[in-house]
């Protein structure tokens, strides 16, 4: 059997108004706040980085958090993979070096292509979640299917003119839109 034969499926979730409490940028791990949880692959614009917010170093002590705080609730991630870059112009405070145009920045698929090939994911069955419009444009570039959640942003940034292939009042809705097109576990 060959290593495509073999590839998984997963759920992408975005991170800040899907998976946590939207409260702007999350610096400190003790902002975390979670909506819900179970088995994911978190992909998220960290763009706090680029504009002098937060360092990586304290992005991550915020997803350690968030793990914690998932394991509290019995579940657990695969993967976190973030973007630090934010494309506009540097200005006091912010790091020139990541204001930059990039292709892991939602709605680019840089972070899903990346989690595919470490973790042997076959992106046309699998998931994305979101509360922005470039988490579902990102899934339509990717080949995922897209649920637009109605917490955080709710699709109302309007940035992408795109339609969710569902929508769901939050996680745990979402979470049942896809539990019927999930495989069975092996017995």
């Amino acid at each position: 059997m060959t290593r495509a034969a073999t590839r998984r499926p997963a759920v992408f979730l975005d991170r800040d108004g899907t998976l946590n409490v939207e409260r702007g940028y999350i610096r400190r791990p003790e902002d975390l706040e979670l909506i819900a949880g179970f088995r994911l692959v978190v992909v998220t614009n960290q763009a706090s980085i680029a504009r002098g917010l937060a360092t990586e170093a304290e992005v991550v002590r915020v997803h350690e958090r968030l793990e914690w705080a998932l394991d509290r609730e019995g579940a657990s991630l695969d993967a976190i993979y973030f973007c630090p870059h934010h494309p506009g112009a540097a200005s006091a405070g912010e790091r020139p070096e990541l204001k930059i145009v990039c292709d892991c920045r939602k709605p680019a698929i840089g972070l899903v292509e990346r989690a595919c090939r470490d973790l042997n994911i076959d992106p046309a069955v699998s998931w994305m979640i979101g509360d922005h419009t470039r988490d579902i444009e990102m899934a339509r570039r990717a080949g995922l299917r897209s649920i637009l959640v109605r917490t955080g942003h709710a699709g109302g940034d309007g940035a992408y003119d795109v339609r969710p292939d569902h929508i769901a009042a939050d996680l745990a809705a979402a979470a049942e839109i896809i539990a019927p097109s999930l495989p069975a576990p092996d017995a």
